[in-house]
């Protein structure tokens, strides 16, 4: 059977830290759990930049390294974790925009790849 065949008591959208979590409990309690993520496994090897000392890194570790960068991720790059080792697990801002009321602004900080924020400790 294929998975577009199956059906599922409960659909968790993103595995972050609370969607992961909640599909933990669901399942141990014994329903039957789809997780859906828009985003892609990262790979430890190539992904996970922080232990890489500042020399091996084009930008030595700066903010976000260049201009590009930033107009790139204005909002992403509002997150204290957002730097030249980390940019990459944060969303491009101007690929996926969002708007809020004027008169209520809202900073979304967004990755995009399984793990969710709990990846990027933001």
């Amino acid at each position: 059977m294929s998975t577009q065949d199956q059906q599922f008591d409960v659909v968790i959208v993103g595995s972050g830290a609370t969607g992961g979590w909640a599909a933990k409990q669901l399942t141990e309690a014994g329903l039957s759990v789809a997780v859906l993520e828009a985003g892609r496994k990262l790979d430890p090897e190539v992904d996970y930049t922080e232990h890489k000392r500042p020399f091996e890194m084009p930008f030595r570790g700066r903010r976000l390294g260049t201009e590009e960068r930033q107009a790139r991720q204005p909002v992403q790059s509002l997150c204290y974790q957002c730097d030249e080792y980390t940019n990459h697990l944060f969303i491009d801002d101007t690929e996926h925009p969002y708007t809020t009321p004027a008169d209520r602004p809202f900073t979304w900080i967004r990755g995009r790849h399984v793990g969710g924020k709990s990846i990027m400790w933001a």
